[in-house]
């Protein structure tokens, strides 16, 4: 736990992988931050499908892989292990020591959360799920993606899940060629899940990632579904793009909260 935990501090970004109860191979963009000593993540619940995901999964992946993220010289590194998920509906947990964390690692939460005032205006980006990993089965080097344009993570498994890292090219007629970045060998005949994130680097207003599923095959990815596109140019947002951005986050802030609240009722 130990040195995942220094590389998880340190790190500006991070990546959870999974694979799903119906074997498809999971993973997303996190900013990674610390319940005490124990490496965790702090959802909204925007990502209310996302939470129910990593409440079923027997293992997920905890990764560093982001260049910009590791010192110099360190390569990547994954723990694997099971997770604790706390539904933080009222705020309070996430509001002490790792709101102050994610106002450092995430500067877009500053304009939500930086005050009390801000706090209580937007309420609703303070309730997070809090996904906590509370063992470390095994940990696996990986090689530093350098390239946000074309490097990736490419997450595959059923009775054991492996995480390693690609370069991904040659993209046409469905199929992607994928070249390993590390040790690990590609895969044959399985499901698979290539994904991969750029951010703005002074401000992280843009934080887009990409990703693309199917089956591994001869060194190729035959895709069958889609989203976002590697290699995109994040431009600033405009004034009309911030304001419906957030409009939409607190809508789908607010939805997840309601929802989760049922959930916790029918449970009670």
């Amino acid at each position: 736990m130990r040195q995942i935990r220094s590389v998880w501090r340190e790190a500006l970004t991070g990546e959870l992988c999974w694979v799903d109860s119906a074997g498809r191979p999971n993973g997303i963009a996190v900013t990674p931050l610390l319940r005490g000593e124990a490496p965790c993540v702090a959802l909204p619940y925007s990502c209310g499908a996302t939470i129910g995901l990593l409440e079923t999964a027997r293992e997920i992946g905890f990764a560093v892989t982001d260049r910009r993220s590791l010192r110099e010289g360190r390569g990547g590194l994954v723990a694997f292990g099971p997770v604790r998920v706390t539904h933080d509906l009222s705020g309070s947990l996430f509001g002490g020591e790792m709101l102050e964390q994610e106002l450092r690692k995430y500067p877009p939460s500053r304009a939500l959360a930086d005050s009390l005032l801000l706090r209580r205006e937007n309420w609703w980006w303070m309730p997070r799920a809090i996904v906590e990993l509370s063992a470390v089965n095994r940990l696996v080097g990986s090689a530093p993606r350098r390239d946000p344009t074309r490097h990736a993570l490419l997450v595959h498994g059923s009775e054991r899940m492996t995480v390693s890292t690609v370069e991904v090219s040659d993209r046409r007629d469905g199929r992607t060629k994928l070249t390993p970045l590390d040790d690990a060998s590609l895969p044959d005949g399985v499901r698979g899940t290539v994904f991969g994130y750029d951010y703005t680097s002074a401000d992280l207003e843009r934080w887009e990632s990409w990703r693309f599923s199917g089956r591994v095959s001869a060194g190729e990815l035959e895709v069958s579904e889609t989203a976002g596109k590697p290699g995109e140019r994040l431009r600033p947002l405009g004034l009309l793009e911030r304001i419906r951005r957030r409009h939409g986050t607190a809508k789908a802030c607010r939805a997840g909260i309601t929802a989760a609240e049922r959930g916790v009722d029918a449970r009670a």
